[in-house]
């Protein structure tokens, strides 16, 4: 199968992979900024084990989950939390961009967070991730 031919229901987030991202959320949400430099190596090591979820499943693993969607409320309002969290997500949404691997994917992934694809095309176009993951916490 080329990569062009994947659907959105060939991207999978494992049970065990769908555990470090909500340790991963978790974690940044509910500690302190110097708690989190402590915490750093763990996380980045929690990151390593979700490099191969794909960023919209990524996305949608947290956004499906009402706590997980909270506390990205709460990264959000924290510069240091949020520019860490895009600086994880927005390459991998760029570099799939790129390839041209994230139009076709756009309507299951808008119908699993239950969004159209009309509501969220122009964050694709422009590339505008930050704004993306802000309205993904604001719907």
């Amino acid at each position: 199968m080329k990569s062009s031919e994947i659907t959105y229901s060939d991207l999978k987030c494992s049970k065990e992979q769908m555990d470090h991202i909500y340790e991963i959320i978790t974690t940044m949400s509910d500690s302190s900024k110097l708690s989190l430099l402590f915490k750093q190596t763990h996380l980045k090591e929690l990151g390593d084990r979700i490099n191969d979820v794909h960023p919209l499943k990524f996305l949608a693993s947290i956004f499906s989950v009402p706590h997980l969607k909270s506390c990205m409320g709460l990264i959000w309002h924290d510069y240091f939390k949020r520019t860490g969290f895009l600086d994880g997500l927005a390459p991998s949404l760029s570099r799939e961009a790129d390839q041209g691997k994230l139009q076709a994917l756009l309507p299951d992934f808008a119908s699993e967070l239950n969004l159209t694809v009309e509501n969220i095309q122009t964050f694709f176009d422009s590339r505008d991730w930050e704004n993306l993951v802000l309205y993904l916490i604001q719907t």
